[in-house]
């Protein structure tokens, strides 16, 4: 038969066979025939089935893989080939060939005979987790037991693919199919680490291991971690742990004795058995700055200890004892070479003393506490003329080798030297040829004295040998000041010494001092003198000059009016003008006197103590402040300066311009800052009036109603009200008793503070512009 009439055939009983099972039961096919047909199916090969074991039920590979995968499922995602085989009653040929089609993807795997899920590994995974973590370690061998799986595929497949995510710890470095949990990897530690901080000798390993139950490779593993108090001899079977207390006690006297005093003695360490001292301390201190000695190394901290007493005995300006902060056993040479080190940083601050090391500040206190001595002493060389005597002698000797009448001529022309320094005038213009005149006059005499008293003694010394040297301040001069203070100290052995240091620039300072002091004799009094003169001649007219602006000031008031304006200004400024020429005079006639401003009763006692040229005229001046008359002042002033040798300065009307308005913005300035009421008002009455008048006005606090009645008529109406309302509230508050109305009036003068002195600004604002 041809092809297609077979395929043909075949449609046609497929399409009986099927209506014949749609048909009622009547009208079905056997069983009989169903297998028949199968048969006939498979035997053309237009099916592919797979028969069951018993041969009464066949399926399709299809079907065979879906069972497989459904009963792995049922198994809890692993089950056996040959198990999977007798479950599903097919032969194990028919399961192992259609596993392929099953472990194509990464969901199954096939391991020795046995299929397994992904799932299933998981389920392992959180299993290994929860053992991991109640034993705190675990190993591939125990679980290849326990899951009957080969061990690379736990380790690989499992524990390194889920550490991490399920299971919770890491893997051993050193042997990979150990894994440990944090926490039981610290209990480790801590056991490992009691065990061997238990331990005061060398102990073996296997010793420690077996007692602390534990591999001898995860000891190694975390010995470096631990930070053990010891050290291991090695790394193989039979070593040692040898602890950090053992090592210790071999060295524990030298170390202890080292750390506490800083320094170790060869002859101790010889004692202790160690025979090469200085190797001993090389190779256990190796690390240590040491210094070694004749007869013992000392560390770093005795230098700086050294090197530190010596900055704070230089900057607290003490001494040191050198020898008090080194070890006793130190021999005389050691002390030696320790501070020649020392001192090389600090030569130029301290000076040494039989090792004693002093700071230059300290000497220098100690010089300085001579130096009233030393005062005292040049005062009394020059006073009895033995440094006067001394100097022209050496002067003399320098020029003995010189022909006599050079030699005279050296001489006259020192004596003129003198004479014209006693006899010249004031530096600079300014001065009189009165006042020169009349002060050479007065230092002629003592200085031809001072001269004459050079000649003599030149004449006297003229053929002696001029002396080399003039010893004014002595060794025990400086022993009778410095032994107390070095007694207190305990250096009292050294007073000697030091005095002898000091003796050499303590007498060169003696004999700059007497110089200076001798220079001073024949300079000092003619140049304090000129000063005085000048300084005093400038106050003076500082003062007429003011007493004159005021005296225009006071000529703006009525007539009647200005004698009691005369008498205020003569007592205060004209006492003050009677007082400069107090003080001048007194100078000059050496008179003391307290104070800088003189008050009535200083200035009766000065000028009644004065000398006749000078008591005169100052007599009729202090006459002149009571009888309210300027002119007789002015002349009593001109009388005075006369006297003195003084002048009255032309007046400057442009000077005297700016002075009055510099006295006005005084005024202003004063009266800003001030907060007593009647204070306020004498001061803006002054400044009103020398806004309105452009002339100053000196006056007490009794004249300021007449001050405020002048000035009504240049001022507006309101404001010569404001002003004399002001006025009334004072003289209210002066004159009221303590009470509730003082403190009204005082509330009030306070409102109206700020009001008077808005009324100056604006008086000089309309005046000026």
């Amino acid at each position: 038969m041809a092809p297609s009439t077979d395929w043909d055939e075949i449609k046609r009983l497929a399409a009986d066979f099927q209506k014949a099972q749609l048909s009622s039961t009547s009208q079905r096919l056997s069983e009989r025939n169903c297998v028949e047909i199968v048969t006939k199916l498979i035997e053309l090969k237009l099916i592919d089935v797979i028969f069951t074991t018993d041969g009464k039920e066949y399926l399709t590979p299809q079907q065979l893989v879906k069972e497989i995968k459904d009963e792995l499922y049922v198994h809890g995602g692993r089950i056996n080939t040959v198990d999977l085989a007798k479950d599903l009653n097919v032969d194990l040929s028919q399961i192992n060939a259609n596993i392929g089609e099953i472990i194509k993807g990464k969901e199954v795997q096939l391991v020795s005979g046995y299929l397994i899920a992904h799932y299933f590994l998981e389920k392992i995974a959180q299993e290994i987790n929860e053992k991991l973590q109640l034993q705190g370690h675990i190993s591939v061998g125990e679980l290849t037991l326990q899951y009957d799986l080969p061990a690379e595929f736990l380790q690989h497949n499992i524990l390194e693919r889920y550490l991490g995510k399920i299971i919770i710890g890491r893997q051993d470095p050193s042997e990979p199919r150990n894994f440990y949990t944090e926490q039981y990897i610290t209990r480790l530690k801590a056991k490992i680490r009691g065990a061997l901080m238990g331990l005061l000798k060398p102990t073996p390993i296997n010793v420690i291991v077996s007692h602390c139950n534990l591999p001898e490779r995860l000891f190694l593993s975390l010995f470096d971690e631990i930070h053990a108090p010891g050290v291991l001899t090695g790394r193989q079977t039979g070593a040692l742990y040898v602890p950090t207390c053992y090592t210790k006690s071999q060295n524990e006297w030298v170390m202890s004795f080292y750390k506490q005093n800083n320094y170790l003695e060869y002859d101790a360490l010889t004692r202790l058995g160690i025979s090469d001292p200085k190797g001993y301390v090389k190779r256990i201190l190796a690390n240590e700055d040491l210094t070694f000695l004749g007869s013992c190394v000392i560390g770093l901290q005795i230098k700086q200890q050294l090197e530190t007493a010596l900055e704070e005995c230089v900057a607290s300006k003490s001494y040191l004892d050198v020898v008090s902060l080194l070890p006793s056993v130190l021999s005389d040479a050691d002390i030696e070479n320790i501070i020649e080190t020392l001192l090389k940083t600090s030569a130029k601050s301290t000076i040494l003393f039989d090792n004693t090391v002093f700071s230059n500040s300290f000497i220098e206190n100690l010089k300085n506490s001579c130096m009233p001595m030393v005062q005292k002493l040049a005062e009394e060389v020059v006073k009895s003329q033995k440094y006067q005597q001394f100097y022209i002698e050496k002067q003399l000797a320098k020029t003995a080798d010189l022909s006599s009448p050079s030699h005279v001529d050296h001489k006259a022309e020192r004596r003129e030297e003198r004479r014209r320094k006693a006899a010249s005038g004031k530096g600079g213009g300014g001065t009189q040829g009165r006042e020169t005149k009349t002060k050479a006059v007065k230092k002629h005499q003592r200085s031809k004295q001072v001269t004459n008293d050079s000649d003599s003694d030149e004449a006297s010394n003229a053929n002696k040998k001029a002396p080399t040297h003039l010893e004014i301040v002595s060794v025990d001069n400086i022993e009778e000041v410095i032994k107390e203070a070095l007694e207190n100290e305990g250096l009292d052995d050294l007073t000697n010494q030091i005095a002898e240091y000091l003796q050499g620039s303590l007498n060169q300072t003696a004999l700059v001092i007497a110089k200076e002091m001798a220079d001073k004799l024949l300079q000092d009094a003619n140049q304090n003198r000129k000063q005085t003169h000048s300084s005093a001649q400038d106050r003076i007219n500082v003062l007429i000059n003011d007493i004159k602006l005021y005296e225009k000031g006071l000529k703006m008031l009525p007539s009647d009016q200005q004698p009691q304006y005369i008498k205020y200004l003569l007592k205060t400024f004209g006492g003050d003008t009677l007082s400069e020429f107090c003080k001048y005079a007194a100078n000059q006639c050496n008179l003391s006197f307290k104070g800088d401003v003189l008050t009535v009763e200083q200035r009766s006692k000065i000028i009644n103590d004065l000398s006749e040229e000078y008591m005169k005229p100052l007599k009729a001046l202090n006459a002149t402040l009571t009888d309210q008359n300027m002119e007789l002042f002015y002349q009593a002033v001109d009388i005075c300066l006369s006297e003195c040798g003084m002048i009255l300065k032309k007046v400057d009307k442009k000077k005297d311009k700016l002075l009055v308005q510099n006295h006005r913005e005084k005024l202003i300035a004063e009266l800003e800052n001030c907060n007593d009421p009647a204070l306020v008002l004498h001061l803006a009455v002054l400044a009103i009036f020398t806004i309105v008048t452009q002339n100053m006005l000196h006056a007490s606090g009794r004249q300021v109603p007449l001050i405020i009645l002048f000035l009504k008529a240049h001022l507006k109406g309101e404001d010569f009200e404001r002003i004399q309302q002001y006025h009334d509230l004072v003289s209210k508050y002066l004159t009221t008793s303590e009470g509730e109305d003082k403190e009204q009036t005082e509330d009030k003068l306070k409102e109206e503070m700020p009001s008077i002195k808005l009324l100056v600004s604006e008086v000089k604002k309309n005046k000026l512009n």
